[in-house]
């Protein structure tokens, strides 16, 4: 059985890397080993530098810009939606008191005994505009 050194002094934990005879301290001071980063399958040739560096804060403003187009074109639909249907509200209320008025005016004819009180009541409505008498 083979025994490792710990990562520092003091740790229960056995590392498989480091053998006994090596102290704690020249461990955590040698240098990591480079990791090679894989490329995908990009060509050495046509990797560009630049293009792999990216800037965050291109991508941040890029992602703020996106976000708030569309939050301003659900802005806009929302406000066409409340706009319509206010205006449909408002159409009906008004063509319901048309035919309110138009309804109590046309009973206020219709009670007309004979044809001299329909023209009395006409004359009555054309210089009051009421449709009943007081």
């Amino acid at each position: 059985m083979r025994l490792y050194a710990p990562m520092y002094e003091g740790d229960s934990i056995l590392r498989p890397d480091a053998a006994i005879s090596v102290s704690a301290r020249a461990l955590s001071k040698a240098p990591a080993s480079a990791m090679n980063f894989v490329r995908g399958n990009i060509q050495v040739e046509a990797a560009n530098e630049t293009t792999l560096h990216i800037p965050i804060h291109a991508i941040v403003e890029g992602a703020r810009d996106l976000r708030s187009a569309a939050l301003a074109h659900l802005l806009q639909g929302a406000y066409a939606a409340v706009t319509g249907g206010l205006k449909a509200a408002y159409t009906a209320v008004e063509d319901w008191f048309e035919r309110s008025k138009n309804q109590e005016r046309d009973d206020f004819f219709a009670a007309s005994a004979n044809l001299a009180d329909l023209e009395r009541r006409q004359r009555h409505f054309e210089r009051t505009g009421l449709t009943r008498y007081y």
